[in-house]
């Protein structure tokens, strides 16, 4: 039975009509899309009334991570035929985006980059009086991943060094954490047919590929964001957020974000 749970189907077997079937169609659309955007508002307001921009903005970049995974995706299929990873009607999406994303998900990494946040230990002035006083401690802050960044180890004392391990370790613990967890949970996914996996690359045999490429860069990028401080934070958040601009809007510009493209397609030949 655990077996075949986590077996996966062959690769490159889901035909691209199963793809296909309601992509970007939106008499699909169904009610609970509201109140699944009234969470996601409700968690957003009520961060920004706690103050807690850095959760905000780690949220933000570990979303943006994932609309830039997924348009690369649809590149793969517009071009192949066969994305990486794709999802079917089988799944009863409310609105599927690209062949790998629907609105559930959008709604899902904005709030598991939320929770994914909330894990972290942080120091209560961190928050800063002052918007732009938000991580202004930061290498100063024993529970920032850059603690004593500007500072060689060899001149670090023996309790400083142990502070700044703690502190990195602080980080890169729940990122792990988080990242074997979404892994497990696609690969349950995959085993209800809802997620399909069409590369041989990237299947349950091959873990460390969805670890690595699938969620690690999601938890860092948001914590590499987190712990910044606050004019730097903007800048990295949008650098993120223009590369993935950039990369969707070459990809909408070639027609890679619906349908494969036809064989006729100039470069296809």
């Amino acid at each position: 039975m655990l077996f075949s749970v986590l077996s996966a189907k062959v690769p490159g077997t889901t035909t691209p009509e199963m793809l296909e079937e309601v992509m970007q169609d939106p008499s699909t659309l169904k009610w609970y899309v509201v109140p699944l955007f009234l969470v996601v508002l409700y968690i957003l307001i009520t961060e920004i009334r706690k103050r807690n921009y850095n959760v905000i903005f780690g949220a933000a970049a570990f979303w943006l991570m994932d609309v830039f995974n997924e348009t690369w995706n649809a590149m793969v299929y517009a071009t192949t035929g066969q994305p990486v990873w794709g999802t079917t009607a089988a799944g009863g999406s409310a609105l599927q985006i690209l062949v790998g994303y629907n609105i559930e998900i959008s709604f899902m990494f904005f709030i598991l980059g939320v929770v994914a946040c909330k894990f972290l230990k942080v120091s209560p002035d961190s928050i800063g009086e002052r918007f732009w006083e938000g991580n202004a401690n930061w290498l100063n802050d024993p529970n920032n991943m850059y603690y004593m960044a500007n500072v060689p180890n060899k001149q670090l004392t023996v309790s400083e060094r142990k502070i700044k391990t703690k502190a990195v370790l602080g980080r890169i613990i729940p990122a792990v954490f988080g990242a074997v967890c979404a892994v497990v949970i696609e690969i349950l996914l995959n085993a209800c047919n809802v997620l399909t996996w069409e590369k041989s690359w990237w299947q349950p045999s091959m873990p460390i590929i969805l670890f690595l490429i699938g969620y690690c860069p999601f938890y860092f990028a948001a914590y590499v964001v987190h712990d910044l401080p606050r004019k730097k934070q903007l800048v990295v958040l949008g650098c993120i957020f223009g590369v993935t601009l950039l990369l969707l809007i070459i990809a909408g510009s070639l027609g890679m974000l619906g349908k494969q493209i036809p064989d006729g397609f100039p470069y296809m030949k």
